[in-house]
């Protein structure tokens, strides 16, 4: 302990020593303190995060123009748009869709082969049930004719009806596995008529969007027809009184011709929509908004993944693997002795003119050696059973990366028509401010005038053509996920 006080007694000394001489600046060392007090109450940025109620809402004023729905994840243009549109509500929407879906299921003759091969699928189970009871076999033989050496002795028997039954005893569970096979493989019927029936919609809702679509740019197209008519006549007249603006009427009857080859390409295009409607529906009338925006919201993109391993498709999968696994157990069972009760009699008499008695034992059968074919199928059910395990793989994968997609192209569709909807209030603005500058103040050319009027129309077109396309692919997004039927019919959110 006395060695250890005069060394520490030192050290406090060295260290001091400076920090002493520090202390008797007591000025500085005050500026010092107030210094460091007004950077540690200093308030935070706006643009730093922090979880104090100051900090939040210092950040929430920092971004204006964004409504409460940005907390959904939803692009800054969808975001801001609350309001709903005009025309027919979500509910009424889906209901319009799900009558066309209904339609299309009924006379869909996918949809009626998924029925058919379910009720075959139904029947190869009761026909694996019926291997259960005694099978009964029934036969005759007309009278054997003796003929070579010996021959001229009279037949030990004369024909008659042969009767034999025969029982399963022990068979190692064959029986019941082929049923059990069988079952999965009627569950992965009745999957195909589900995935049927998502395919029928998704292909009526996409065609309806489509026809609707194509509608509303033949509208487009019509008033840009009316406005290059307009122009040309207005032209017409001017030139009668100065023929030195002739090449002016060139250019727009150059954009009229233009404007109608536009109207009549979205012409053909709803008539093929129409057809392809009316090939999937009939005859039936539908009813389908002529409106440029609807009130279809963007899906839930983690509810539908999570929805994903309910998709008709992979069930279908499933079943299909679980039935050959069982099938290659049937294969091993069938190679093994199978134990049988038969009961067997005949009508025909004995070489002594006597009625044969009735006769019953217990027979075991075994295929012994087939030269490894029954190795060999067993092997190929199992390796069928694996491929099938790799497709529900696939198919799950490519289920999900469908989903993640069509919500990406939802979002990004929407919010470029939303860019194109702003863009053509802006263009409208300039179609009419070049209009005005050429017709009044000849400030701007003929030329000037018909671009905006093409950039508009194009303006307006491009917004028709995202918006529609972003509800095909929130249609395609609820494909994916195996829920689309019920969405429409509202069981699902």
């Amino acid at each position: 302990m006395t060695q250890i006080q005069p060394y520490c007694a030192r050290s406090r000394r060295a260290a001091a020593g400076p920090f002493a001489r520090f202390v008797r600046l007591p000025t500085l060392w005050l500026v010092i303190v107030w210094l460091l007090a007004q950077a540690w109450s200093m308030p935070v940025h706006a643009d730093t995060l922090t979880f104090t109620s100051t900090g939040a809402s210092t950040a929430t004023d920092a971004v204006p123009g964004v409504s409460a729905l940005a907390t959904a994840a939803l692009p800054p243009r969808l975001a801001a748009r609350t309001a709903a549109a005009a025309g027919p509500s979500e509910k009424e929407l889906r209901e319009m869709f799900y009558r066309a879906v209904q339609a299309a299921a009924e006379r869909s003759p996918q949809v009626q082969r998924a029925l058919a091969e379910h009720e075959a699928a139904e029947a190869d189970v009761d026909e694996a049930k019926g291997q259960r009871w005694p099978q009964v076999d029934l036969g005759t033989q007309s009278k054997a004719a003796r003929f070579g050496s010996g021959a001229d002795g009279e037949s030990p028997s004369s024909s008659g009806i042969n009767m034999n039954v025969t029982t399963p005893i022990y068979d190692w569970g064959r029986i019941s596995k082929t049923i059990e096979s069988r079952r999965h493989l009627s569950k992965a019927a009745s999957s195909g008529i589900e995935a049927e029936l998502e395919a029928s919609a998704y292909d009526v809702t996409t065609t309806m969007v489509e026809l609707g679509k194509q509608r509303i740019i033949i509208d487009i197209s019509q008033q840009f027809v009316d406005r290059m008519d307009e122009l040309v006549r207005m032209l017409a007249g001017i030139v009668a009184v100065d023929k030195g603006r002739a090449s002016e009427l060139t250019q727009a009857k150059a954009r009229l011709l233009q404007a109608q080859a536009a109207r009549d390409t979205a012409q053909t295009r709803a008539r093929d929509a129409e057809i392809n409607l009316r090939k999937l529906v009939g005859e039936r009338p539908l009813l389908i908004p002529r409106t440029r925006e609807w009130n279809i919201r963007l899906a839930n993109l983690d509810n539908l993944l999570a929805r994903t391993e309910d998709h008709p498709t992979i069930h279908q999968a499933k079943a299909r693997t679980e039935s050959a696994e069982l099938q290659a157990q049937v294969v091993r069972s069938s190679s093994l002795p199978q134990l049988n009760w038969v009961i067997s009699k005949t009508t025909a008499d004995d070489a002594l003119g006597r009625e044969q008695p009735w006769q019953t034992s217990l027979a075991v059968t075994w295929g012994a050696f087939r030269g490894g074919s029954a190795r060999a199928s067993e092997r190929a059910a199992l390796q069928r059973a694996e491929a099938s395990r790799q497709e529900t793989e696939q198919q799950r994968l490519d289920l999900e990366y469908r989903v993640r997609t069509a919500d990406h192209d939802a979002r990004t569709l929407l919010e470029r028509a939303e860019l194109y909807r702003d863009l053509t209030v802006e263009s409208e603005r300039i179609r009419l401010a070049f209009y005005e500058q050429w017709y009044h103040l000849g400030k701007r050319t003929l030329l000037d005038v018909l671009i905006a009027e093409n950039d508009h129309y194009g303006n307006q077109v491009s917004e028709i053509t995202n918006r529609f396309d972003g509800y095909q692919a929130i249609f395609r997004q609820y494909a994916g996920a195996g829920v689309l039927a019920g969405w429409l019919r509202g069981s699902q959110p």
